[in-house]
């Protein structure tokens, strides 16, 4: 089997010809996002656990249901994250669209490629990136994180970052993962919860998978309680720009 390319940052394909798959419907994807997601009225809480672990440890794994997939990608926008996307189909679509978008790509699955991704993602944490995990994916079962997340944690020595969202209007398809698409002008929050700590040998990934899992749940859970009280408050906004979450050196 051919290895999957690593698809570096943008900033250092400008003097490159070289695209991800399915570009024209990256491109396309790329656009619409803008167009769906700049509209809403989105607050963030928790914020301060981004900050104390970023000042820590430099970057962080991110981490949030499949569900959420498409606002918390387009969120996490070009802020020095990376991501490791399928070489096909669907997950090719969406990984052309981060591309797009600013992300930094590593091509690979858990069922084709899943080895050499890895690899090319841990790379691309070693070069100052964030990587993004939908940790139920890419085929579920649903809300049952899988232990990508942590194991790439405990290779790289940095805390995982739980992400729980919630929109007041939305609509589901009829995906694996019932897949939200929050509506237009709507209102949303988005939580960031404590950092959790991977193990220190592969042994214990499981079970920083699992507490992940718990962390990821209360964050969610957390997100639909902040929803209202947000606007009450006039709190919520990002602590560290546009998309809350960034590098700490930038």
């Amino acid at each position: 089997m051919t290895s999957p390319p690593l698809l570096p940052h943008p900033e250092a394909m400008k003097d490159t010809s070289a695209e991800p798959p399915y570009p024209l419907a990256g491109r396309a994807l790329s656009v619409l996002l803008p167009a769906l997601y700049d509209s809403l009225d989105l607050r963030w809480s928790g914020g301060h656990h981004a900050i104390d672990a970023l000042r820590n440890h430099g970057n962080l794994v991110v981490g949030f249901w499949h569900e959420w997939v498409l606002p918390l990608s387009y969120t996490l926008r070009s802020n020095g994250f990376a991501a490791i996307t399928s070489q096909h189909h669907d997950g090719a679509r969406l990984g052309s669209a981060l591309y797009y978008l600013d992300v930094a790509l590593a091509l690979g699955s858990s069922s084709r490629g899943g080895l050499r991704g890895f690899q090319d993602l841990q790379k691309l944490v070693h070069e100052g990136n964030s990587p993004v995990f939908a940790v139920d994916g890419p085929k579920g079962p649903p809300k049952e994180a899988k232990e990508g997340a942590a194991a790439l944690a405990r290779r790289t020595g940095i805390p995982m970052i739980p992400l729980g969202f919630a929109v007041d209007r939305s609509m589901r398809l009829s995906t694996w993962d019932r897949m939200i698409l929050p509506a237009p002008w709507g209102k949303a929050v988005i939580v960031v919860g404590a950092p959790v700590y991977p193990a220190t040998e592969r042994s214990g990934d499981r079970d920083a998978a699992l507490r992940f899992q718990s962390a990821l749940d209360e964050a969610t859970d957390q997100a639909t309680d902040d929803l209202d009280r947000c606007w009450r408050e006039g709190s919520g906004t990002s602590p560290l720009g546009t998309s809350g979450l960034t590098l700490a050196a930038q």
